[in-house]
């Protein structure tokens, strides 16, 4: 049960550091990526979770092309629950490994499906600073649902992903990554649908960058009227550190009976009494499906993201060719949420940003 962090003298309660603080089988701990082609091409989005209450862990890697999008999703139980003897690299089977080279500042992911012909060397690397986002709890008719802490950088990827027959040449694709931990909904497979449901919300979430500045800003907005929440910080040209975001308003133009995107204009206000204005348009042609990743009941038996499911691996190819359908073999399936990768000013400097807009209903598997 003891592992090397123990050594330390940064124990955070009166257990050893494989043992978590709460019992709740919905703890997790997931590394989270995106990566895109600045000219527009193909974009990936990948994640790395561990659920040490379910004894289990996971992983993905989506890669969009067109209207195509591959997905490979793995899942194991290993035998050593305390993490293994390195706590920068985790490895998911023989399929999926992440290992931190540099902390805040490097790390490498690898993907190996080669039956399925998904492989993937990909190695993010950034000088910027991650951002601590604004603690995220939502309690819902006396039950935690979200309970968990969050940071967020940009950076840069290099390396090479092939699927579907086709190599793909990873140098300098603008990319982001977060790290969250805590406990929330649709973790480990075992309540029903409705035990997850949450309230309905609006959420636009942007990290970006440009050739001289840089930012993280999200806006939640509530169907049942409750605070919103607002996080951010935006680092301007000459500034000696970056600024706190304190309103956001939006306008924002979807596809008609659809909600996806095509258009979206952003007033970020700071702290010093200015504001920002950001465009967007979808960078892609079609936005990222996250089912296809595993969330909102993933993976081949409908439990989702750290369900007991024993080592698994599974490949598949979504048909995105609707603007908002999502088919497999010709048959409609739930997407879960949708996200973009954005062609975006910001005060009129162009960049590349991640930013999902997304209408939810609070229900699964939607």
């Amino acid at each position: 049960m003891l592992i090397g962090l123990d050594e330390t003298l940064f124990h955070q309660h009166p257990q050893p550091f494989a043992v978590v603080a709460t019992s709740d089988h919905r703890f997790f701990d997931r590394y989270w990526f995106c990566g895109a082609d600045p000219d527009g091409g193909a974009v990936f989005f990948a994640g790395f979770g561990r659920y040490p209450n379910m004894g289990t862990r996971d992983a993905f890697l989506s890669v969009l092309d067109g209207t195509r999008q591959h997905n490979l999703r793995a899942a194991e139980q290993p035998r050593d629950l305390t993490g293994g003897a390195d706590p920068l690299s985790t490895s998911v089977g023989s399929a999926a490994q992440v290992k931190v080279l540099e902390p805040f500042r490097r790390i490498a992911l690898s993907f190996d499906a080669p039956d399925d012909g998904v492989q993937a060397r990909l190695e993010f690397h950034t000088d910027h600073p991650p951002h601590l986002e604004r603690h995220h709890m939502e309690i819902q008719r006396a039950r935690v649902l979200q309970d968990q802490q969050r940071y967020v950088q940009v950076g840069r990827w290099q390396g090479w992903i092939t699927v579907g027959g086709e190599r793909h040449e990873v140098d300098g694709w603008w990319g982001d990554r977060d790290h969250a931990w805590g406990i929330r909904v649709d973790v480990g497979g075992l309540e029903p649908p409705d035990m997850s449901e949450r309230v309905g919300s609006l959420t636009v979430w942007c990290a970006f960058s440009t050739a001289s500045r840089r930012g993280v800003f999200q806006l939640r907005e509530y169907a049942d009227g409750r605070p919103r929440y607002i996080d951010g910080t935006l680092q301007r040209p000459g500034e000696p550190a970056p600024l706190r975001v304190v309103d956001i308003a939006h306008e924002i133009a979807f596809h008609p009976e659809t909600k996806i995107y095509r258009h979206a204009r952003i007033q970020v206000h700071l702290e010093d009494g200015s504001t920002v204005e950001v465009t967007a348009e979808p960078l892609t042609e079609r936005p990222w499906a996250g089912r296809g990743g595993g969330y909102s009941r993933g993976f081949h038996d409908g439990k989702g993201f750290g369900a007991r499911r024993g080592d698994v691996v599974e490949c598949d190819v979504y048909d995105l060719s609707d603007p908002e359908k999502v088919l497999l073999e010709g048959v409609p399936v739930p997407a879960g949420h949708r996200e973009q990768l954005a062609r975006l000013t910001v005060d009129g400097e162009a960049g590349i940003g991640h930013l999902p807009i997304m209408d939810r209903s609070g229900r699964l598997p939607g």
